[in-house]
């Protein structure tokens, strides 16, 4: 349903009282129905943290209702709200917030045995796209000469790296690199967690 990204766009996250899976399989249909092209991710198929405040007291205290977060661009948010009444009244589902995002951020951090790993994890996060920034970085390597030749279970290694950060921008395009960071094995990526308007 992510469609490619216009410069400058715009994104919101939606909220809808009700299960992931009807909320998906409703939204689809509406935007099919519709014919409208959309940009559309759910948190919790794309890592994007949605805990606040009251979700948790809610869940504590044994009364939150089951919820889909859903991140939309800016135009399909706005027509989503004129439907709102509709939706509700043909499927149950309830638009409980329709918020812009202002800004999205996720953490990351490594631990490697080889500096070839660590090459490639550094050349990852060189080549960020456009938009996206890694701030807060920080490496620190470790050489020790008596680890030299021994298998990666020692105790003692010749190389060893850690390092970590954060990277913020768009929320589109840093869910598409979370998606792309994840399958690498040695990089340990966070939740993106969303600042709201």
């Amino acid at each position: 349903m992510a469609s490619g990204r216009a410069p400058g766009q715009v994104f919101s996250e939606v909220v809808f009282r009700g299960k992931p899976k009807v909320v998906r399989a409703c939204l689809s249909g509406l935007l099919l129905g519709a014919g409208r092209q959309a940009a559309v991710y759910y948190s919790f198929l794309d890592g994007v943290h949605h805990e606040g405040k009251a979700e948790k007291l809610a869940e504590l205290v044994g009364v939150r209702a089951s919820d889909c977060h859903v991140i939309m661009d800016a135009e399909t948010a706005a027509w989503l709200r004129g439907l709102s009444r509709a939706v509700t009244a043909e499927t149950g589902l309830v638009i409980t917030s329709n918020r812009r995002i202002r800004g999205a951020t996720m953490a990351l951090r490594y631990h490697t045995y080889g500096k070839k790993y660590e090459d490639e994890i550094l050349a990852l996060l060189q080549d960020l796209p456009a938009g996206l920034k890694l701030s807060g970085f920080r490496q620190r390597e470790r050489l020790d000469e008596s680890g030299r030749g021994l298998e990666i279970y020692s105790p003692v290694h010749e190389f060893e790296a850690v390092g970590e950060g954060a990277i913020s921008g768009p929320v589109d395009e840093l869910i598409r690199l979370r998606r792309r960071l994840a399958e690498y094995p040695l990089l340990k990526v966070s939740d993106i967690q969303l600042t709201l308007v």
